[in-house]
Order: structure tokens, then C-alpha cells, then sequence
């Protein structure tokens, strides 16, 4: 379950600074649709105050300052070849910023602590109000060639993948590795050293043992309409046949590349 929005209603929205953002419940499951549009000054200073922490983890951010992190993203940006890399990694970091923001538990670092690139593993790993564990998977592309279901259908396979054991790397690893660098929590990296022991047997966990927030972006120019009811819907209706236990899918169009770029220039 989200944090906070046990009573909430139906749908709650609203317009924060440069993204507009609506919820969706259907009983426990969530939905939450975000459209960014502007990145004006204020939703700058907003994304100084998570940058070195989405960037390098809990444990780390207060040696990182935020230009540093912003020098990392940025280079990363400018010297990355495959496009579908860097409008990745950009989805990533704004569902991390909204996750942040919502009050969840960053549980790992956007960087890749093996390479000079973006994780490996899960795309991002939270912890809930309740100390619940919440594993988030991200994919993105552009309008001409994509919708958001679509991603979120491709996000939904990913995890499921990975929790069965048939992707080459170990996920669970990379997620001890992460927490190390982040909350540093010793039962979570207990949980995880067994699901990693499994793995490396081969073992194919349930799906419905895993609460998932898989994630979809699409990237547009600002002129077609999105109607985040029938979004959620779509999103509901998958996921009738689908085993999970906890639900929150987040879908996100972006339209706001280029001023990112900038504000991680400044």
C-alpha cells in the first residue's frame, strides 16, 4: 500500500510545480499517473534537495555535494552513444525523485557501483511506511513507437524474470551491494543473501511473494492528450491475470528532456 493514502478517495490530484500528478485505487492496488512538463526554478531547488541522494545513497549523500551528482548525470548524458540508455536513465531518476518525494525509503543508488554507468539489477528497491519491501522496474520510449501499458507490461516481465531466476546476473547481489551503500540494513541484507544462495541454485521465487511498482515513460512532444483515467484502467485491467502481491504502477510522460539537460548544465 502507498504511504499515506490509506483513506484517500478514488482519485487525488494535482499540480506540484512542474509535474502534474493523479492516484488511482483499485481496493489495495495503486496507480499513480505524473506528466512532466515544466522544470522551472522552483522545481529546480526541489531537485537539489534528492539529487546526491537518489545519485549515491542515504549513507553517502552528505560527502557528494549536488553539483558532483549533477555532474555525473550529466556525463553519463552527453557521452552515452545508445539513446535508449539516456531516456532511461532519466526515467529512472524522476521515479526515484517522485519515490523520494512520497516519503519511501530509497533502499539503493542510481549510480552503478561497478562501472561508470547506471545500475544493474533492480532499478530501484523501497521500503514503505511499513517496512515493506516494494521492487521497481523501469522502461521507457518515445510516443512515435510505445504507450504506456506497453511499458508497464515490459517492466512486469522484467521482475518477473528476475524473481524466477532466469536473467545471467544476480539481482540479488547487486541489491546486497546497494544496500551497503544506502540504509545499510542488516536484515534486509540477510533476506537478500537468501534469495541470492537461491538464485544461484536456480530457484524460481513466486511472484505473488513480491510487491512490485513496475514503471512506464513515455517521452512526447507535448501535443498529444493523455488521459491518466483510462491509463490506470488499462493498467488495472493487466494486471487482473497477473500474480504480484502488492501493486503500485507508476506511469509518466515526460516532455521535458531538454530542460532537464540544462538544469543538470547550471
Amino acid at each position: 500500500m502507498k504511504n499515506d493514502r490509506n483513506n484517500r478517495t478514488d482519485f487525488l490530484g494535482g499540480t506540484f510545480m512542474g509535474w502534474v500528478i493523479s492516484h488511482y485505487n483499485n481496493g489495495d492496488e495503486q496507480v499513480t499517473y505524473i506528466s512532466i512538463d515544466l522544470i522551472d526554478s522552483k522545481f529546480e531547488k526541489f531537485i537539489d534537495g534528492y539529487i546526491a541522494k537518489i545519485c549515491y545513497g542515504s549513507a553517502l549523500s552528505s560527502v557528494y555535494s549536488v553539483d558532483e551528482a549533477k555532474k555525473y548525470i550529466e556525463e553519463f548524458i552527453t557521452t552515452e552513444k545508445d539513446e535508449r540508455r539516456k531516456i532511461g536513465a532519466i526515467s529512472e531518476f524522476f521515479l526515484h525523485l517522485y519515490l523520494n518525494s512520497e516519503g519511501y525509503i530509497q533502499e539503493c543508488a542510481f549510480t552503478n557501483l561497478e562501472e561508470p554507468s547506471f545500475k544493474k539489477g533492480f532499478d530501484g528497491v523501497y521500503k514503505d511506511a511499513n517496512n515493506d519491501i516494494w521492487y521497481m522496474e523501469s522502461k521507457s520510449g518515445d510516443e512515435k513507437s510505445c504507450n504506456h501499458i506497453g511499458k508497464i507490461r515490459e517492466a512486469y516481465k522484467d521482475l518477473e524474470k528476475k524473481f524466477t531466476a532466469n536473467v545471467e546476473n544476480d539481482p540479488w547481489q547487486n541489491a546486497i551491494n546497494h544496500v551497503m551503500v544506502t540504509t545499510q540494513d542488516k536484515s534486509l541484507i540477510r533476506k537478500f543473501h537468501s534469495y541470492s544462495v537461491g538464485f544461484k541454485k536456480g530457484t524460481a521465487n513466486r511472484m505473488e511473494d513480491f510487491n512490485i511498482i513496475p514503471s512506464g515513460t513515455v517521452y512526447g512532444s507535448g501535443k498529444t492528450s493523455y488521459d491518466g483515467k483510462t491509463i490506470s484502467d488499462n493498467v488495472f485491467n493487466y494486471f487482473k491475470t497477473r500474480d504480484k502481491k502488492g501493486l503500485y504502477a507508476i506511469c509518466v510522460t515526460n516532455t521535458s528532456v531538454a530542460q532537464f539537460k540544462a538544469y543538470l548544465g547550471k
